[in-house]
């Protein structure tokens, strides 16, 4: 009687344990099919971020974006660059490496429309994103190689400012002049030529309703030195101590565009309290410095540029170091243009506008500065 109580008993037990790891195996393929169901979810989703240029997931803004297609770069010679640290070399010119996310973009103009909230209904607010040289001056087949796609990104922030926030979009102005005769970038350096900020400036006086200055119109003057901006900066090493051979063979000369003679520049000097009259170009120069050295105001906190032939019209352009090339031709068509350096300014922007009577506000930003929780910051920083 006992083994047969002991016999059932094991088959009992062997009946639990069958069970038992039936449900082990039931759960393990439910749980198999469960992720790879996701992870399918989630490579759909990290595909939908980086390619179409419209997004399903983008609230309705109202604001639209249409494809655009560069013409070929003439001077593409099928020849591969090499990478310097952090900077690209090809042809002997360098290019900075963009890793901006769709999700940077929408923190950005998550960013912008805050400001237009907090500035209110009675200001209008404009906002420009500029790409870099690498995207516009490589050819596709590099650019594509060593750097996330910066046309995808600008879309991703227009798409997402809100509907009270005008968006201007220069990307396709400039990509029809990138086989122009003068360039639109520098060679050593990460910032726009004037001529390059002259075709964003067209794009923008659409939006803003203006005519713009015609380029022949301007009187243009060389400077008499050799420039060799952040790109050979940022291939210093322990082999090049002076920077990248290739860069410094291939300095940057500068074509800057006068101010209208009726024009007066004033500019609040960093750790001063009061602003001071000056010149908007630099005479003090010399070989071998950046070529936004060649302006005299960079590294101010704001300079306003007064154009006595006008009588009306004031627009501040809150900007990292791009707004500087663009804002001269500005003054052809405002009274008082305020560039306000968003690396330099520490008053209460709203605060400024008040004193001011500004109700124009352009927030111009070079890709690199939008992707930048650094450089947002400091923006975010003149509502404080």
């Amino acid at each position: 009687m006992t083994d047969k109580k002991n016999t059932t008993r094991k088959g009992g037990s062997g009946k639990i344990i069958a069970f038992i790891l039936a449900l082990v195996l039931i759960s393990g393929t439910f749980y198999t099919v469960y992720y790879l169901l996701n992870r399918g979810k989630r490579v759909m989703n990290n595909r939908s971020e980086t390619s179409a240029t419209t997004q399903t997931t983008e609230p309705a803004t109202g604001h639209t974006v249409k494809e655009t297609i560069m013409p070929k770069l003439e001077t593409d010679d099928k020849s591969d660059g090499y990478l310097d640290g952090a900077i690209y070399i090809w042809q002997n010119k360098g290019y900075e490496i963009f890793k901006g996310t769709i999700n940077d973009a929408h923190t950005y103009a998550d960013s912008i429309n805050n400001y237009k909230k907090l500035l209110g209904k009675n200001y209008k607010v404009y906002n420009m994103v500029i790409p870099n040289a690498t995207e516009i001056s490589l050819p596709e087949r590099l650019s594509k190689k060593i750097s996330n796609l910066q046309m995808e990104n600008i879309n991703a922030v227009i798409l997402h400012l809100s509907p009270d926030v005008i968006p201007v979009n220069a990307y396709e102005m400039l990509g029809q002049h990138r086989n122009d005769e003068t360039s639109l970038y520098y060679n050593t350096d990460k910032l726009w030529t004037q001529y390059g900020a002259y075709y964003a400036y067209t794009a923008l006086t659409k939006v803003l309703d203006i005519k713009p200055i015609q380029l022949d119109t301007l009187t243009g003057s060389t400077a008499d030195y050799k420039f060799l901006g952040s790109h050979v900066r940022a291939t210093v090493s322990k082999e090049t101590k002076n920077g990248n051979p290739m860069l410094i063979s291939n300095p940057d000369t500068v074509i800057y565009y006068n101010l209208p003679d009726t024009a007066t520049v004033t500019a609040l000097i960093q750790g001063e309290e009061t602003p001071v009259t000056m010149p908007y170009y630099s005479s003090e120069l010399t070989d071998g410095l950046a070529p936004s050295d060649i302006y005299a105001t960079k590294d101010c906190a704001y300079t306003v540029i007064r154009n006595d032939a006008i009588q009306t019209g004031k627009i501040a352009v809150i900007t990292d170091k791009y707004g500087y090339a663009l804002s001269p031709f500005l003054s052809r068509n405002y009274s008082e243009v305020h560039l306000i350096d968003i690396d330099n300014f520490q008053r209460n922007l709203q605060t400024y506008l008040e004193e001011n009577k500004i109700t124009n506000v352009l927030y111009l930003n070079g890709i690199m500065s939008a992707n930048s929780v650094s450089k947002t910051a400091k923006t975010d920083s003149m509502f404080h």
